[in-house]
């Protein structure tokens, strides 16, 4: 087929011959052409809105209903009873927009990632040039298709059974953020405005949506960074562009100079916070005082912080000797500082009475010395949970006037520094609802509250030109949503919202993590010494954190952590646990399975349970790292299983770490269900029994990916083949409910 009868063929099955099915009314090509050769979706959301209120005015009389339709997310005023003819249609609109999803994120997406898997050392560098689109297609056309599905997806109701809540034969696949795979258009897009593969990764796992991706790869940045040609998908290894501090002022930000900087005594702020107090700041009259704030004593105080990313270096003004920031500010920005917090905190109380706040700015605020740090990142808790206001100043932000369109404030946002960084994350979890504020030049402010209001509107508004990308006033993840709103389950939470932060030291990372989840940071704080080598010192304070969640009620440690890459720690009796937590996963939820248990640390390592398969193996080496088995003897079902050898030549793993012992390996899942979906699971080895033999004590090897097989095509080969030479079949043998004792590695 040519290039332009398959643009044909996919665009009249794909767009108009969808359209109509979902709808249930003929579609003319004639009321989308733009012009010659452009299709328009302008009439669209007239289409759909049409579409809504028919559905909505069919209702049910009579016999009472067994199914409902959900109009809004968590809205009964907008539900309604569903006829045999509406569920019907409904039914045969979910194959279509089932068959055309699995169509598009096969066929017409890019890049199509099934499973996470680090780089090693030896493999080519990951790239998100992998070509994966029919070079006949169009990379507009195929995004429009893309689009086209989420939009009418988001446009549906659900259906709710009042038997048995949310139907379950037909899985709503548009609910999963890239169902619809990836757009190699957005991708060129992303990397003609200069973002690196590491940030081009990055907003694709975070954004809810291609439409909301395709939105924030049209927007343009200022000031950005380019990054080295040495980029991966995994790590970005350098930043040509050195950026210098901001000035506030025009007169200063012509000249680069606003005079004297100002900082403050680094004696007094150890001494506030021996005392337990907050150091604060307030600028009067071209003098920057420190003063200190009794967190028990002055509760209704009202003060404010500065929320910043240390690498979009806007306050990075000067060095000491040992090359570490001198602790000082530019003039300026201390006096924007002040008036800010001023126009933000001031009520009707203080007509008449000019008041500085006070405020907080770690740069000024923090002290230096080792054995004080600790404790001042303990009280960084109370600061930001009680701060009146907490201001974001974001360097692209910064260097913007104030727009009226929140929404791309937000995406702004959200693709700046400020939401790339770990200690920006610690500041926005605990933040307290409704204070946080971002600033633009000028000292103009908008607040969070704002721009989810906008976001509100436009959602529940479909003559809004923005309806359809509406998440994209999503000012934070879902993760940090309910992390935010003191959801269960917060290690879990925090886990799946740090994926694509970045800290320049990663043995601040378990400092972070312990203060967003209420944990005294001291014990961390207090391993190693400011020369001690990083690595190793972030290897015993992961040990000493997971220590701490294992110790402390109503947190734990998630056992799904035994699912996570590598690398792991070397540590005897925790060679299950990564050594980072910012993994960068596509797809992190393995911790969420099952969410009602945790792990536990035995001596050997980490006591879980989890269904698991033993895997009976032939004598003959499995070929490669993709094979198959049946997991009952009537052979109609078998598994499919990708393992993931991290770099190694499979032949030697196989041979040299798998079948080293007369008990075959076995597999660890993260769901007893597993179904046509790629599933995580680990590879392990025996290493024999404890408790009397109730618990496995096994070895991890590496990950694999599992699902279950379900082309009937495959299935008969199998069955031919294992008939055919029946001693050379691998099988697996179910186990329910297992308790493993996990560890990972040999040191």
């Amino acid at each position: 087929m040519g290039s332009n009868a398959a643009k044909e063929f996919l665009q009249s099955w794909l767009f108009f011959a969808l359209l109509a099915q979902i709808l249930g009314r003929v579609i003319r090509h004639e009321d989308f052409i733009y012009g010659n050769d452009i299709l328009s979706t302008r009439n669209l959301n007239h289409m759909l809105r049409e579409w809504v209120e028919k559905e909505q005015k069919e209702a049910t009389y009579g016999e009472p209903p067994e199914i409902l339709f959900e109009w809004a997310e968590d809205s009964r005023e907008k539900r309604n009873a569903v006829s045999t003819e509406q569920k019907n249609r409904y039914l045969r609109g979910s194959m279509a927009l089932e068959n055309a999803r699995r169509f598009v994120s096969k066929h017409c997406s890019c890049g199509r990632l099934v499973r996470d898997s680090m780089q090693w050392e030896g493999e080519p560098p990951s790239s998100v040039d992998r070509d994966h689109v029919d070079k006949r297609l169009d990379t507009k056309m195929t995004l429009s298709l893309a689009i086209l599905g989420e939009t009418l997806q988001q446009a549906r109701p659900k259906m709710l059974s009042l038997y048995c809540g949310q139907l379950s034969f037909f899985r709503d696949y548009g609910t999963e953020e890239t169902s619809w795979g990836y757009s190699q258009h957005c991708r060129d897009m992303m990397k003609a405005s200069g973002l690196c593969p590491l940030e081009i990764r990055r907003m694709e796992s975070t954004m809810p949506s291609m439409s909301v991706v395709y939105y924030a790869s049209s927007i343009l940045t200022i000031d950005k960074r380019t990054c080295a040609s040495g980029c991966t998908v995994w790590k970005c290894r350098d930043r040509e562009k050195i950026l210098r501090p901001l000035h506030m002022k025009t007169y200063c930000k012509v000249t680069k100079n606003c005079g004297e900087r100002l900082g403050v005594s680094e004696s007094e702020i150890i001494k506030i916070v021996r005392e337990g107090k907050m150091p604060m700041v307030t600028f009067s009259s071209g003098v920057l005082t420190l003063v200190g704030y009794d967190v028990e004593k002055d509760t209704k105080k009202r003060f404010g912080v500065l929320s910043h990313s240390w690498e979009d270096a806007i306050v990075d003004s000067g060095r000491d000797l040992r090359n570490s920031n001198d602790r000082k500010m530019h003039l300026c920005q201390i006096e924007t500082l002040q008036n800010t917090f001023n126009k933000l905190l001031r009520d009707k109380s203080d007509v008449g009475h000019p008041i500085d706040f006070p405020f907080y700015v770690d740069v000024l605020c923090m002290p230096k010395q080792h054995t004080d740090r600790g404790n001042a990142i303990n009280q960084l808790k109370d600061i930001y949970r009680r701060a009146s206001a907490v201001l974001v100043w974001d360097r692209n932000m910064l260097q913007r006037p104030k727009t009226d369109d929140k929404i791309e404030i937000n995406m702004r946002l959200r693709t700046g520094d400020w939401s790339w960084r770990l200690w920006t994350f610690h500041e926005t979890v605990l933040a307290r609802k409704n204070s946080i504020y971002i600033a633009f030049e000028k000292e103009a402010t908008i607040s969070v509250s704002e721009i989810e209001q906008e976001r509100d509107k436009v959602h529940q508004d479909p003559n809004d030109s923005r309806h359809h990308i509406w998440k994209a006033g999503h000012p934070f993840s879902l993760a940090i949503s309910r992390l935010r709103s003191g959801s269960d389950y917060r290690v879990q939470r925090t886990w799946e919202a740090v994926q694509y932060r970045l800290i320049k030291y990663h043995s601040d990372e378990t400092i972070v993590l312990a203060s967003v989840l209420g944990l005294d940071v001291n014990p961390i704080e207090d391993i190693g010494e400011p020369n001690d080598d990083k690595e190793t010192i972030g290897h015993k304070r992961m040990v000493k954190f997971l220590d701490l969640l294992d110790k402390t009620p109503g947190l734990g440690i998630p056992s799904g952590i035994i699912f996570l890459p590598r690398p792991r720690l070397p540590i005897p009796g925790y060679r299950w646990a990564p050594t980072t937590w910012l993994t960068k996963q596509l797809h992190p939820y393995p911790l969420f399975r099952p969410l009602r248990k945790t792990a536990t640390i035995m001596k050997h390592g980490a006591l879980v349970q989890f269904p698991g398969i033993i895997l009976h193996v032939p004598p003959k080496p499995v070929e490669a790292p993709k094979f198959w088995f049946p997991v009952h003897q009537c052979m109609h079902k078998w598994y499919k299983v990708l393992v993931d050898t991290e770099g190694k030549n499979w032949d030697n793993f196989w041979q040299n770490e798998v079948c080293t012992e007369k008990i075959g390996p076995s597999i660890i899942l993260c769901n007893g269900k597993t179904r046509d979906r790629w599933e995580v699971g680990v590879l392990v080895k025996n290493k024999g029994t404890l408790r009397q033999g109730e618990i496995r004590w096994v070895q991890i090897l590496c990950r694999i990916w599992i699902r279950l097989e379900t082309n009937p095509l495959i299935i008969n080969q199998l069955i031919c083949e294992m008939q055919a030479h029946g001693d050379q079949v691998m099988f697996g043998e179910r186990l329910e409910e297992q308790e493993w004792c996990v560890d990972g590695d040999e040191a």
